[in-house]
């Protein structure tokens, strides 16, 4: 593609071209060498799962974003930087404050709690002695707000319960009166597996991504059958349905003498929910029995039946509550004795990442009181964390442990590849690079071109400032490869970053691209400079990077990239320190050249 004369391109030119390649796509495509029939249907299927999940991460985050600004057209909104972590809760928040049209009792279905907990009964002569030891209390206390009541009395009988079901529940019981969730919504408890230690009194909203099931408690004198009490529960279960992208969740009402039990069933097609309630049930009943001859008062007693469902509810194995938000189970440990989670640092496509605290009887002044766990949302991605650690280790194996440390975060033992990453410490995000953060990115990239290995994943977000170093550190190499001698890194299928790369890669990829076929790409050894060139450029002009944004939030992977290749060949055309650069780049077959383009990239900071 002629890029140094003066006609300009345009999306319908370059459309145009892709259908008139589309018959030659085709033969290079079926003509492609795979070692078998077998592994070419394998990473074709793999790639077209990876773009369905790329495709719906993307239309998820458009469709909260869109949503809001659709019904905040008269409040005047900075929507340069929407993508930095600020403006996203910003954008959540609103999105989860706008009114549900919840129409009671119309839209909620009934159903027989006793029919769906039949399973299990560990309810016992201890259950039943708790239960007593609350129901003789709770007189002294009937008269306080449900939170009160809660804290003082509710609390210890629902861990006393837990503990006494031992391994046969995998729920830990949390109060959470306090805005759990980091918006104006929230529950007065939640229950998580029992293996995880979280932080509940820290302000971030770590916590509404290892919700099981909820609980919402009333004063006694409020009916649960409110209208007003049941859209705020079925709202806040719809919250957090919302932000796990779930497919169901369960919860319960309860003002400490009768109990409810609701669920919410969400259709991920048509983006609508299911409403359920159970039937009322007393915690508490009067027996027939009188206190003594001449007092015909009935006494107060624990209904068994009730205490059974109750008891059932939280002892159902893992499969009842459909807890999909991260790829973890009841048993799995997440260093709990060591750590508890403080809050969360990411939100990806395939993970999420959370910063770890020690735990105060574990610190030592030794070792850094907090490190980072990255936890995979899916076991079909643990492939990903595997092949992280290959490359991590590779890139130690290399002659310049000092550099590694000051260019990348190591990963720690003990980690779970199939479930999770722990990494040394926090680091902290960028918005901007400086002439000498540019720099110490060319000699990141570098260090890769001397390793034989190819990020294929280089963007802003991969990019983090190490406070104790001053230096900037690439992070995220789950999607990273590596090639031979001869600078081979064979056929492989593309990774989400596209927006950035270069345009060699973007024209090859939109005359490629069509229908559901999608093709491999031969990556070439300084695919990550020039990504880098183009991250350099985008975090240096606000402009430049609401563009390239803008571009990422269309869901059509075909759009995405000619939209890209077109943006990308404007800046080339009207920055002519830029498009030497790639000139540079393109010419580059051995490492000394990069020495002379730390020198280059100087021309763009002279503005």
């Amino acid at each position: 593609m002629d890029t140094t004369d003066g006609h300009k391109e345009t999306l319908p030119m370059l459309e145009e071209k892709q259908f008139v390649k589309e018959e030659k796509t085709k033969q290079v495509i079926e003509e492609t060498e795979f070692p078998d029939e077998l592994e070419k249907n394998e990473r074709e299927t793999e790639q077209i799962k990876r773009m369905a999940k790329t495709k719906c991460y993307r239309k998820t985050k458009l469709n909260w974003r869109n949503f809001v600004i659709e019904t905040t057209k008269e409040v005047r909104v900075e929507l340069e930087r929407t993508s930095s972590k600020t403006n996203y809760r910003f954008f959540l928040k609103l999105y989860f404050d706008f009114p549900w049209d919840i129409n009671l009792p119309g839209d909620l279905q009934s159903f027989d709690i006793n029919c769906l907990l039949k399973y299990n009964n560990y309810f016992n002569d201890n259950i039943l002695n708790y239960a007593e030891h609350f129901l003789n209390q709770f007189p002294l206390h009937s008269k306080l707000e449900a939170h009160e009541i809660q804290g003082v009395i509710f609390d210890d009988l629902m861990v006393n319960i837990l503990n006494t079901f031992n391994n046969a529940t995998s729920l830990k019981y949390l109060n959470t009166y306090s805005d759990y969730l980091g918006f104006n919504s929230h529950t007065n408890c939640a229950f998580i597996y029992k293996k995880i230690n979280i932080n509940t009194h820290n302000e971030d909203e770590a916590l509404k991504n290892f919700v099981v099931c909820v609980g919402d408690l009333k004063s006694p004198n409020e009916s649960l059958s409110k209208t007003s009490i049941i859209k705020e529960m079925l709202r806040n279960m719809r919250t957090i349905l919302s932000v796990q992208r779930r497919k169901k969740i369960y919860g319960f009402l309860c003002n400490y003498l009768h109990i409810k039990f609701f669920y919410i069933e969400k259709d991920l097609d048509l983006n609508s929910y299911v409403l359920f309630q159970s039937q009322e049930l007393e915690m508490f009943s009067y027996s027939s029995e009188t206190l003594s001859a001449t007092d015909k008062s009935r006494k107060l007693c624990v209904n068994k039946d009730t205490w059974k469902i109750f008891t059932k509810f939280l002892t159902m194995n893992s499969e009842f509550y459909e807890y999909t938000r991260l790829n973890i189970d009841p048993h799995d440990d997440l260093l709990a004795d060591q750590y508890h989670i403080m809050k969360e640092l990411g939100n990806g496509l395939t993970s999420m990442i959370f910063l770890l605290e020690e735990n105060e009887n574990e610190y030592s002044a030794e070792d850094p009181p907090n490190h980072v766990m990255k936890i995979l949302k899916e076991s079909e991605d643990s492939y990903l964390f595997s092949n992280e650690i290959k490359i991590i280790e590779r890139l130690k194996q290399f002659n310049d442990s000092s550099k590694f440390q000051l260019f990348f975060q190591d990963i720690l033992h003990p980690s779970c590849p199939d479930k999770y990453l722990l990494y040394e410490k926090e680091l902290q995000c960028i918005d901007t690079l400086s002439l000498m953060q540019s720099k110490q990115l060319i000699d990141i990239m570098k260090y890769l071109y001397d390793c034989h290995i190819i990020h294929r994943h280089v963007r802003p977000e991969n990019l983090m400032l190490d406070k104790d170093t001053s230096h900037i550190k690439l992070i995220d190499f789950t999607f990273a490869i590596t090639y031979d001698a001869d600078g081979k890194a064979g056929s492989i299928g593309v990774t989400d970053t596209i927006a950035y790369a270069g345009h060699e890669f973007l024209e090859y990829y939109s005359e490629l691209l069509f229908g559901s076929r999608l093709p491999n790409y031969r990556y070439e050894r300084t695919f990550d400079l020039k990504c880098a060139l183009n991250v350099i450029m985008a975090l240096n002009d606000v402009l430049i990077l609401a563009k390239i944004y803008e571009i990422e939030t269309l869901i059509d992977i075909h759009q995405i990239t000619l939209e890209a290749l077109l943006f990308w060949l404007d800046i080339r055309r009207a920055n002519k320190d830029y498009s030497n650069l790639v000139n540079l780049i393109s010419n580059v077959h051995e490492s000394s050249t990069f020495d002379v383009l730390k020198t280059e990239i100087e021309k763009l900071f002279n503005y």
